[in-house]
């Protein structure tokens, strides 16, 4: 007599409501925003302390789980890791914040990014979200309960990004458009994502742009003021937007420090570099990458 053995493998089910995590904000002030996150069934939370932690926490927790699929694998510098961080848990079971509280539903990670919706509690206002950067916009105006459109104009492709300290998403430095006639410093913690995201989306009308090239040899020269050419204490970045698609944005991002250049994908990509760069230590980061000719940002 003949038995048939069937092996049974398993699967793995993920239900819609895996892929919703409830942000509870408890602080929030110009510069930074702190709460504590909750996933589904789990008993116990995890904090953070900027939006960047938080966005990193949820990768941790899609990738766990292997929903929403990543579609591309986060690129990091040559040289360097991964962001590499640890999760903070919170004891508490799952509540409203103490300021705001919001839904976000993560649907697909498409593109380098996410795409989903976005529910405000406090406000009852449901938003989609395309993609990393306009979720960071999106809970930036719900959070100054500011929805007023920008002034229209062109946006600047060029920025200078300076790293003095860095910890867990939040940053004291400056930024700079390039050429420089916008500087924004942060003496204080600040918070990386939120901060560089509203920075970067400023616009200015169309008379106000500088006539002159953006080649990366004019960049840094005499002609950018003396914060664009001082460097970070701990990173400094040179960064070009190629494109504007899908919600996000698509560039070239020159490490100084590392002597290296990575095309990112999306906003959320371009955190992900500059975050695997501050991790380096500074008197080992030149000798990174032998011979690596600047960055033409301009070509």
């Amino acid at each position: 007599m003949m038995v048939e053995i069937m092996t049974k493998g398993r699967v793995s089910v993920v239900r819609g409501t895996d892929r919703y995590i409830t942000v509870a904000v408890d602080e929030c002030d110009d510069w930074s925003i702190k709460g504590v996150m909750f996933h589904c069934d789990d008993s116990q939370g995890i904090l953070y302390g900027s939006m960047l932690e938080m966005i990193l926490n949820m990768d941790r927790i899609f990738d766990s789980m292997g929903c929403p699929k990543q579609t591309f694998q986060m690129r990091h510098f040559p040289g360097t890791n991964p962001p590499d961080f640890v999760t903070r848990i919170s004891k508490e079971s799952e509540r409203k914040g103490k300021r705001n509280t919001f839904r976000i539903y993560v649907q697909y990670r498409y593109h380098a990014s996410w795409q989903g919706l976005i529910h405000w509690e406090e406000g009852d206002r449901q938003e989609p979200f395309e993609s990393t950067l306009q979720l960071i916009l999106l809970m930036n105006q719900m959070l100054r309960r500011d929805f007023q459109m920008g002034q229209e104009g062109e946006s600047l492709n060029s920025f200078h990004v300076a790293i003095d300290a860095y910890d867990s998403g939040q940053f004291l430095g400056n930024y700079q458009n390039i050429p420089a006639d916008l500087t924004e410093r942060h003496e204080v913690m600040s918070d990386l994502a939120g901060t560089l995201g509203n920075f970067m989306k400023v616009k200015v009308l169309k008379e106000n742009i500088p006539k002159y090239g953006m080649q990366y040899g004019r960049l840094i020269s005499d002609e950018v003021c003396s914060m664009c050419r001082r460097g970070g204490q701990k990173a400094t970045f040179s960064i070009k937007i190629m494109f504007r698609e899908h919600s996000t944005w698509q560039g070239i991002i020159y490490w100084r420090e590392g002597r290296v250049e990575q095309p990112f994908r999306s906003f959320k990509e371009m955190l992900y570099l500059m975050v695997s760069a501050v991790g380096v230590p500074q008197e080992s980061s030149g000798n990174l990458v032998e011979d690596v000719p600047p960055i033409a940002l301009g070509s």
